[in-house]
């Protein structure tokens, strides 16, 4: 067991000093005979025992102080270390703001809560020099108008709005929101992109002409619905199996489906060397999409040209009538500067026709036809960018100040559709109205300022078979040849 000394006070230290000092003083006094010399050593004792008190007195009052100093510092230290819980607390608690070429963020600190702005705008002006139809005139216009705001709550929940204020409209182009536990198995629900064509999921800001191929005229565009879907495999397998309402081809939907019947439609994309150290094959991507459903009344589909001209419409009299498949195989590949993408399309529709015969009476015939489509298209960066299905960056942007001047690339398209003769021999379609085949030829020039800032420059021509003259003796539509620019700002 430890004892502990306690330390004498200074008081007592001192007053045995002095005793000590005084008993020596006193037995080296007794030795000498003088008496006077004894009192002065007494005085002179006193005098010291004196002078120690004094300095106890004065340790003794610095102690105090010294104790007093010691309780404000530690005071002090507790505020400001409370204070620095304080702010430590407040700033696990702020917001964080971000500000890129991406768009605008706020999240929380732990990216729990975020909500991002971000917008596309496209100003185009669109000159025909041919074919064009007496409806639709050369003009500048707002092509798109898209603010879009998305964002994730409580971690697990994406969402996404994005109306549209371009061509003199309000539409209402997405609005969903997505389940996303784990990226191998989702649900998203809501108005969105239907998962089936490679062309028309790739992004408006990505593209590389300003307007889509004439295969869209064989897929559908937007529709609502509940989809689950995920990816897989280290990013190589994208799967999405959906029930949609159902549109007609290259159309978005309306608010609300016009028959009890709904589409099932389903996507699986394939790239295998993403994560491969092969990088030549580290760019290629397949995949297939297809829907399904049974269709009725007016949900007809109309084809249209680059100049979104009607092409190829049915008869009065015609809607749809039973089941209609969608089949659609795709694929890109992307090196270096080299973008490729190709697609195949496929729509096989039921279809109803009520015509009055000869006599006046009334009569019903429904039948099935195939439409079919192609498009093969390629781009190269002249100035060093690799080519992608998403963003690109400039190296350079454009800044002539510093010698800057951004990114271009250069880009070739055709694809064609062919709606299948029988309609025509049927009387499903007018050949003097409707065109068998369209045909299109596309080139463009795309000059990208920085990673926000992207001009079009594209020319196309497109030939027709038939859809002019007469019932009787049809002719070749004349062909549409139309040159359009866009300024474009995405963020």
């Amino acid at each position: 067991m430890r004892i502990r000394m306690r330390p004498l006070p200074a008081r007592l230290l001192v007053a045995a000093l002095a005793a000590a000092i005084l008993l020596a003083k006193l037995a080296h006094a007794q030795s000498k005979p003088s008496t006077d010399k004894k009192d002065q050593e007494i005085e002179l004792l006193k005098l010291q025992v004196k002078q120690l008190q004094q300095q106890v007195n004065t340790l003794e009052g610095l102690n105090e102080k010294v104790k007093l100093i010691s309780r404000k510092l530690e005071a002090q230290g507790q505020t400001q270390q409370v204070q620095t819980d304080m702010g430590r607390t407040k700033s696990l608690e702020m917001p964080i703001v971000r500000a890129s070429d991406e768009g605008f963020r706020f999240s929380s600190p732990n990216d729990d809560y975020r909500i991002r702005f971000s917008g596309v705008v496209q100003a185009n002006g669109r000159f025909f020099t041919s074919g064009n139809d007496k409806n639709i005139s050369s003009t500048f216009y707002v092509n798109k108008a898209r603010p879009i705001v998305s964002g994730t709550l409580a971690k697990y929940y994406e969402f996404q709005i994005t109306p549209d204020f371009g061509q003199g409209k309000t539409t209402l182009q997405d609005a969903w929101l997505n389940i996303a536990y784990f990226p191998q198995l989702q649900l998203q629900i809501g108005k969105y992109k239907a998962p089936v064509n490679l062309e028309r999921l790739q992004s408006d800001p990505y593209l590389e002409f300003i307007q889509r191929s004439q295969v869209q005229n064989l897929v559908p565009n937007r529709d609502i619905g509940a989809q689950l879907w995920g990816i897989l495999f280290d990013r190589r397998v994208t799967y999405q199996l959906a029930l949609m309402n159902g549109v007609p081809d290259n159309t978005a939907s309306s608010d609300f489906d016009n028959n009890d019947s709904k589409d099932f439609t389903g996507r699986l994309f394939l790239t295998p060397f993403r994560p491969s150290d092969i990088e030549w094959l580290k760019g290629l991507g397949v995949g297939f999409g297809a829907t399904y459903g049974h269709e009725c009344c007016s949900t007809t589909s109309v084809y249209k040209t680059w100049g979104q001209s009607n092409w190829f419409s049915y008869n009065s009299g015609v809607t749809a009538s039973g089941e209609r498949t969608r089949l659609d195989a795709q694929g890109y590949y992307y090196w270096r500067h080299l973008g490729l993408m190709a697609e195949y399309a496929q729509d096989d529709h039921a279809l109803n026709l009520v015509s009055k015969g000869s006599k006046g009476i009334l009569t019903s015939r429904t039948d099935n036809f195939t439409d079919t489509g192609y498009m093969v298209q390629a781009s190269y960066f002249l100035t060093g960018e690799n080519s992608s299905y998403g963003w690109v960056k400039p190296l350079q942007p454009f800044d002539p100040r510093n010698g800057g001047w951004g990114a271009l690339d250069v880009a070739a398209r055709v694809s064609n559709v062919a709606a299948q003769t029988k309609q025509f021999q049927l009387g499903f379609a007018n050949p003097s109205v409707a065109a068998k085949t369209a045909t299109e030829f596309a080139v463009g020039v795309n000059w990208y300022l920085n990673s926000n800032i992207k001009y079009y420059f594209d020319y196309a021509n497109t030939y027709f078979y038939e859809g002019a003259g007469t019932t009787a003796r049809p002719t070749d539509r004349p062909n549409e040849s139309v040159f359009e620019s866009q300024l474009q700002l995405a963020f």
